[in-house]
């Protein structure tokens, strides 16, 4: 159901205004016309939902929900306590509307849906597949502990990213107090005493110059950009074509991958442990991968599974996925614990992926130094060169 706002008229011809909560606006005329009123304009009210939540009252939702699942109350008795016992205003009105939707006759996982922005498009799907499988508690706790590990990572990537960026921030502000203000006076002495100024300084004096009289259309151009490229990301196409280069590009493609796998194995390894049929859980898992290339790879292994070939077979035939997949997975099918063997796969890729992004952290300090070091130095270097040729002019 949603709400729209009206105009119509009457009988009379007199223009009656209001607001009608329906589920299309087919609906609302109808209602109009019983009430014989004519409807002359329908739209829909802008929705009034909070856009974004604290993430750590997002994780506790979760594990929370999955306690008092686990524990046997309804969903309705555990949003309901969930919904008293929120200090954040702003979440308990989402707790709140998660309640009034189940009690509605709506699952949770449509109630997500509504709050995209909020939540983001993973919880709906994982939410989704718990609800069709039964095992929505277990889908609830992994959830929490995805994503309050992804938390962990991003506050510790952001406090390595600290100390970059205020070298960064210090390095460029250098470079503008110097092509801006220092380097002119050099050229200046150059232009009184009629002699050439050499071609380094004279590059960066045009720098200089247009820093100094058009320096306001490089953050104009940023902006423009990133605005730009957030709506072309939307489009299906673009996107699909960002994703096939994303996963193409050698580095890039082994952060995606372990990525993704991660959520892909230890998803599917719950399901398949709580008793979900392989090629159910598939149906429900392929929606988790978030990059259009690699749904496209994965998305033939549940014809290849029903035709009855085995899962380990179809990754060891798919260059794009690490060997160590297929090996791992053939051991687990020959055991009998395919599930396990996900699961193991999840956690191996995730230590993985922890791993190169610490190391990428590690190598950004030094690079970051070396890079704004070499710059600073040009520019000292072409100064000092134009002194020396201030020695060797002959007065």
């Amino acid at each position: 159901m949603a709400y729209f706002r009206y105009h119509a008229r009457d009988v009379q011809g007199s223009v009656q205004r209001g607001v009608l909560e329906a589920a299309s606006p087919q609906e609302v005329a109808r209602k109009l016309k019983a009430t014989r009123l004519y409807p002359v304009k329908i739209r829909p009210l802008r929705s009034r939902r909070p856009r974004s939540a604290p993430e750590e009252h997002i994780i506790r939702f979760f594990k929370d929900l999955a306690d008092l699942l686990n524990a046997g109350l309804p969903m309705d008795r555990s949003l309901a306590l969930l919904g008293t016992s929120q200090t954040h205003k702003t979440f308990q009105k989402i707790v709140q509307d998660f309640l009034e939707e189940v009690q509605g006759g709506s699952d949770l996982s449509e109630a997500l849906g509504k709050y995209r922005d909020v939540f983001g498009d993973l919880p709906g799907h994982m939410v989704r597949a718990g609800e069709a499988s039964g095992t929505l508690p277990a889908i609830l706790q992994r959830l929490g502990e995805y994503l309050e590990q992804r938390r962990v990572f991003k506050q510790n990537l952001l406090s390595a990213l600290i100390y970059p960026s205020i070298l960064l921030l210090t390095s460029g502000f250098s470079m503008i107090i110097l092509l801006v203000y220092v380097i002119p006076k050099f050229a200046q002495i150059f232009n009184d005493l009629n002699q050439e100024v050499p071609l380094l300084t004279q590059v960066l004096l045009q720098m200089g110059v247009f820093l100094k009289e058009y320096g306001w259309v490089l953050p104009v151009m940023l902006a423009v950009a990133f605005w730009g490229g957030k709506t072309l990301y939307r489009r299906p196409g673009f996107r699909r074509s960002l994703d096939r280069l994303v996963i193409g590009a050698p580095f890039t493609s082994y952060l995606v991958l372990r990525a993704e796998m991660t959520r892909f194995c230890i998803t599917l390894g719950t399901l398949i442990n709580a008793g979900v049929p392989l090629l159910r859980a598939l149906s429900l898992v392929e929606q988790l991968i978030l990059n259009s290339a690699l749904r496209d790879a994965v998305s033939p292994l549940h014809r290849e599974i029903k035709m009855g070939h085995s899962m380990s077979s179809y990754f060891r035939s798919n260059s794009l996925f690490p060997f160590r997949m297929a090996t791992m997975l053939r051991i687990s099918e020959e055991q009998g614990s395919l599930g396990q063997g996900l699961l193991g796969l999840g956690d191996y890729f995730k230590r993985e992926l922890q791993e190169a992004l610490k190391r990428l952290m590690n190598l950004m300090e030094p690079l970051v130094i070396i890079t704004t070091g070499c710059i600073i130095g040009v520019m000292v270097w072409s100064m000092f060169s134009a002194i020396f040729g201030i020695n060797q002019i002959q007065f």
